[in-house]
């Protein structure tokens, strides 16, 4: 698996391996597969994080289209960093997306920011960063972060 005897990720990996039946292994790669992931690929992504084996079929296949087609993230970026794909996608991700474009369509950042870095950033960091400092759009900004808990809508209709 790659794994150095003392690396603390073993741990996680051993839990995952006893916890994970080969065919969920194998269709997890199944669906990296779909997507253009090489079987090393996916072996690097699983020793960078592994617990991705242990994260919903349905969470994957959404969090993978979402960085590939949405955000345009090349798949090198989703390997360099799986631990993306663990965050949660309807209250981290995709809220944080719909305000950043919000902000880039009203040209209201100086600079583009790291997407990635964005998902890093607290909650009160975010907030701080890129919904206090627009006081004059700061409602509609927390309606595209906050609001996907006050509607039933979709989450094919928020991207």
């Amino acid at each position: 698996m790659g794994f150095s005897v003392d690396s603390r990720m073993l741990v996680h990996a051993l839990y995952s391996v006893v916890g994970v039946n080969e065919g969920t292994f194998e269709r997890k790669f199944g669906i990296l597969k779909s997507f253009g992931f090489s079987k090393h690929e996916y072996l690097e992504m699983f020793r960078k994080a592994p617990h991705l084996p242990r994260t919903s079929e349905e969470k994957l296949k959404l969090g993978i289209d979402f960085f590939l087609n949405t955000v345009k993230f090349k798949k090198e970026v989703l390997v360099y960093t799986p631990t993306l794909l663990l965050h949660s996608m309807e209250n981290r991700v995709i809220p944080r997306y719909k305000v950043l474009e919000i902000l880039k369509s009203k040209k209201l950042l100086k600079k583009d920011p790291s997407f990635m870095n964005v998902l890093h950033l607290t909650d009160e960091e975010f907030l701080e960063r890129f919904i206090s400092r627009f006081p004059n759009e700061a409602e509609e900004l927390l309606v595209a972060y906050k609001g996907h808990t006050l509607d039933s809508s979709s989450v094919e209709e928020k991207c």
